[in-house]
């Protein structure tokens, strides 16, 4: 299944989700959706869901503080830095793992909070959303072929929570795995003021002659002392839709 809409219509179908997560209150029934496989975060990039990967490094992997690459970045301090590793070394198959976690988004001015449980188990990937007093507001299930929705009907149909299980797989997945799924555009490692992250670049900035590429998305993994990076803290940031997702284990 695949998107189609103008660039306007991403970037409000990204806000959109952070606004409908202030509806906290009365949660009503819920309805099972199915939703879209891709998504568009601008006009010419887009990403499709991928499966889970094979051979997905358990949760007690340990991330290098300063991955190896040979590809420079852009907007970086340095020259050469170095990509965040890939999790795809591990030779251990995909086995039941769950992740809770504090989410933060913040639009412009403001600011929504939920909590998430994210459930990795064979080929199957499951997102629970909970209010911050826990009742569910939406669960998906992406089974690698298929993503379905079941979410309170006081969310609307507005609410494309498929967006936060896409940023999950570009906060999460093994690099090789995203950029295959990424379409019109280019994902860019290294060090961001020494911290380690991930750049997205749209394919019409990669081509543009200007020095300075306008970054689509940027994701920073702030590590402790031996923590794996299902443990950092996440930061994700869209400038042009002032979009900003804070991800903090719990």
């Amino acid at each position: 299944m695949r998107l189609s809409p103008n660039a306007k219509g991403r970037t409000k179908a990204i806000v959109t989700v952070a606004l409908m997560l202030s509806s906290l209150g009365l949660i009503g029934c819920s309805e099972l959706l199915y939703r879209q496989t891709c998504v568009g975060f601008t006009k010419d990039m887009r990403y499709c869901l991928a499966p889970l990967p094979q051979h997905f490094g358990p949760a007690t992997d340990k991330t290098p503080a300063k991955p190896t690459s040979n590809q420079p970045t852009a907007n970086q301090t340095g020259t050469d830095s170095p990509s965040l590793s890939q999790q795809g070394d591990s030779k251990a198959k995909v086995s039941s793992q769950s992740f809770s976690q504090k989410v933060s988004i913040k639009v412009g001015d403001n600011t929504h909070e939920l909590l998430t449980q994210l459930e990795l188990e064979g080929e199957r990937m499951t997102l629970v959303g909970l209010a911050p007093l826990g009742q569910a507001l939406f669960t998906l299930v992406y089974d690698g072929n298929t993503l379905s929705s079941e979410q309170s009907q006081l969310l609307g149909n507005e609410f494309k929570a498929e967006y936060l299980m896409a940023m999950m797989q570009l906060i999460y997945w093994p690099e090789q795995s995203i950029r295959s799924h990424l379409e019109g555009g280019q994902l860019v490692t290294g060090l961001c003021d020494t911290i380690p992250c991930r750049q997205f670049y749209s394919q019409d900035t990669l081509i543009s002659s200007s020095d300075n590429q306008i970054q689509v998305i940027q994701i920073r993994y702030q590590h402790q002392t031996d923590d794996t990076l299902w443990q950092a803290h996440i930061n994700l940031t869209m400038p042009q839709a002032k979009f900003e997702l804070e991800i903090q284990p719990i």
